[in-house]
Parts: C-alpha cells; structure tokens; sequence
C-alpha cells in the first residue's frame, strides 16, 4: 500500500508532486505513465544512471523513454565520458526541477528508484514550497523478485533490434578513457566485470563472445541475484524513509 506524507486535507490533486518511487521492476514507470495520462502532468524521473544516453538498457531507461501521451524528463542528458552524475548534484538538480515544473504545470509526477535522490528527498519534505504525497510501491511475491530479476537480466543481454544490449553498453563504456571505475560503480556492469575476470574475457570485447546457453545463464543469475539483492535493499530504505518521516512531521 502507498504511504502518503502529509494531511490528505493539506494536498490537492491538481497541484504538487506525486511521487512513485520503489525498487527495480515493480511497475513505477507503468504507475507514473498512467497517473501522467489522466492527469496531464509531466514525469520527472529520479534516477542518475538514466540521464547517460550511452547506458539506454543498463539504467532500463530504453523501454520507457517514447511513451505516447506522456511527456518524460530526465535530470540531465549525459555519457559516460561526462563521468559520474555526483549525488550531491543530481539532489540539488531534482529539487531545481521540481520546482520550475511544479510552478509551470501545476501537478508533477516523480517516479523514481535511486536511493541517495529519494533519502535526500525524503529529509527535505517538510521544508518544500509545495505539496508532496509519496506512494512507496512494494515488492510483489517476494519469494519469485529473484527469479523475475534473472528472466529480465536475460532479455537485457540479448540485443534488440539496434545491436544494443548490457554487453555491448558495458564493453563501450570500459573503453572510454579515465571512466573505468564509474563504470563498475553502476548496478549490472559491476556483475559483467566480475564474470569477465572469473572467465579470463577482456571486458572491451565481452560483447563479441559467442555465449553459450550455460553462459548466459550462468551471467543472467548473476545479474538478476545483483539486481534483487538491490531491490530488496531499496525496499527497506524507502519503508524506513518515508515511514519515519510520516512519524516525525507535525503535520502528519
């Protein structure tokens, strides 16, 4: 069920933020493209690694980014040649945004799952100029996220009808000069990287291996087990944030 911050008596549904936040593939984008069509407002997403336009299907941001009717903005276009989005910048981005949308449209819808944006967030609520109700999505059937994770780290791997895939992201991105370590800083190519050490593959030419059933499997476990591990843990931290501020705030 969604946690709402803030008096039901103090937020009007025409104005404010709206935000859907939560861990990897439980349906934020299909929430906020929905509340997005009835109600006109923009979507702004809350996520770092989705603003590189090199990292389409790494950051998942592909399959969301041209959806009819729905006018989605990221905080920022970037590559990994840009280097890392720092936190710190992307917090006081999404704020700036949010902000300039609210005052331009009214209604904003925020859709996100980046843990050090929403925390961030989270402890600034009571002090923005505008309303903001939060619906924290859980994770569903819990005991088959895991299993979920895997299939959609397998489709992930196989290219789509431009050539792109994770392998081939992740190889393009190892061989950008100086950004090596960001790059294994991100959720997925940390995985690729550590299966091409264990198999002896160069990571700049991981893309061109001929994988066999078992290897893609055996790095679609891999992956899905990462990603999983991570959606539990962003699970937890926005419970605990959003609950704790709903505790907390006197006007609650």
């Amino acid at each position: 069920m969604g946690k709402v911050l803030k008096s039901a008596a103090r937020i009007r549904t025409d104005q404010g933020v709206r935000a859907l936040v939560g861990p990897t593939g439980v349906g934020k984008s299909a929430a906020a493209t929905a509340l997005a069509r009835d109600t006109g407002a923009p979507v702004l997403v809350a996520d770092r690694i989705q603003c590189f336009t090199d990292l389409l299907v790494t950051s998942g941001r592909a399959a969301d980014a041209q959806v009819p009717g729905v006018d989605r903005i990221w905080l920022s276009d970037r590559t990994v040649g840009d280097g890392d989005y720092a936190p710190s910048e992307a917090s006081k981005d999404l704020l700036s945004r949010l902000e300039s949308l609210v005052t331009a449209h009214g209604l904003v819808v925020l859709e996100g799952g980046s843990i050090c944006l929403l925390l961030n967030f989270a402890e600034r609520l009571e002090s923005l100029p505008y309303s903001v109700s939060v619906n924290v999505l859980p994770i569903p059937n819990r005991s088959h996220y895991p299993a979920r994770q895997i299939a959609r780290a397998r489709k992930m791997l196989v290219p789509d009808s431009s050539g792109r895939s994770l392998l081939t992201e992740f190889a393009a991105a190892w061989r950008t000069p100086g950004q090596r370590r960001f790059a294994v800083s991100v959720s997925g190519l940390d995985s690729i990287c550590e299966w091409c050490a264990k198999h002896s593959v160069e990571p700049e030419e991981v893309a061109k291996v001929d994988f066999s059933e078992k290897m893609l499997g055996e790095l679609s476990t891999m992956l899905g087990e990462r990603y999983a591990a991570h959606g539990f843990t962003q699970e937890r931290l926005f419970q605990k944030a959003f609950d704790n501020h709903v505790r907390n705030s006197p006007n609650a």
